[in-house]
């Protein structure tokens, strides 16, 4: 579409699809965030232009997590045969970034990061990001920067124009902001989103240089295939240049499921 190609009509109606379907899912996140700020059905359903019935039945309950979950997507940038252009990640970005000091900050900083790396990715610059969100330049280049955390509806839809996956991005955005949001995933999509959030946030490094975690756990650990022990996502989020004290508490919610469900590690 940028590169000024026509698409066929297939994919036309195929990426319609998509749109219509993260549309909800958006509004849904608006919807679920209004309430956490205290705002009630009756409110929410004067600013839909519908009755209070109809916006509960329509996102009330666990419907804004049910659309969040019926979106997921395998994380493309990790799927084999799969991997970042050539030059789309600069050699200064594969370096392992220091932990800053301040984690909120650092967080700010590295949800920054992964929007830029996003970005470089994609191809799509500032400006059409801006335009197709909806948003002002100057507030897309704060997030960017690091400057600004925005709210999560805003950040979702940041991510999805720029070609990502919004919820790789979920636990940056809530170590940021301070909030916690609920999205229905179990525990262990939420530790492998979190752990690709901060292989973006590290300006997603080669997974081979990136750690001393052999690349095929690692890769199986960023795709949900597998809740390696802690000393493995340290080891892996060393490299990274992340804290993981700030994911501990995901895998500790991830480890105990797998242990409930009878699995077992898969690694020793």
């Amino acid at each position: 579409m940028y590169s000024g190609q026509q698409m066929d009509l297939e994919s036309v109606f195929v990426l319609a699809e998509h749109i219509a379907r993260d549309t909800k899912c958006l509004v849904a996140v608006a919807v679920d965030s209004a309430l956490r700020r205290g705002e009630d059905w009756q409110d929410i359903a004067a600013a839909a232009g519908v009755s209070r019935a109809s916006a509960v039945a329509r996102w009330g309950g666990c419907r804004a997590s049910d659309l969040l979950v019926e979106r997921m997507l395998p994380p493309r940038i990790l799927m084999e045969g799969e991997s970042f252009p050539a030059g789309a990640v600069s050699a200064e970005q594969r370096v392992p970034r220091p932990r800053t000091s301040g984690r909120a900050a650092g967080a700010r900083q590295g949800l920054g990061v992964a929007l830029r790396t996003l970005c470089k990715v994609s191809r799509v610059s500032l400006p059409e990001a801006a335009a197709v969100a909806g948003m002002s330049l100057s507030a897309i280049t704060e997030m960017v920067e690091g400057r600004t955390v925005a709210s999560w509806p805003e950040t979702y839809t940041v991510a999805h124009v720029l070609r990502g996956e919004p919820e790789d991005l979920l636990h940056l955005w809530e170590c940021a902001s301070g909030e916690r949001l609920s999205t229905g995933r179990s525990s262990t999509d939420r530790l492998a989103a979190a752990l690709r959030g901060a292989w973006l946030a590290a300006g997603a490094p080669s997974l081979a240089i990136a750690s001393d975690v052999d690349v095929a756990v690692a890769r199986a650990a960023l795709c949900g295939q597998i809740v390696p022990p802690w000393s493995v996502v340290t080891t892996l989020l060393d490299g990274f240049g992340a804290d993981p004290a700030l994911f501990q508490p995901l895998w500790v919610a991830a480890r105990a499921a797998q242990l409930e469900s009878g699995e077992g590690t898969v690694l020793s």
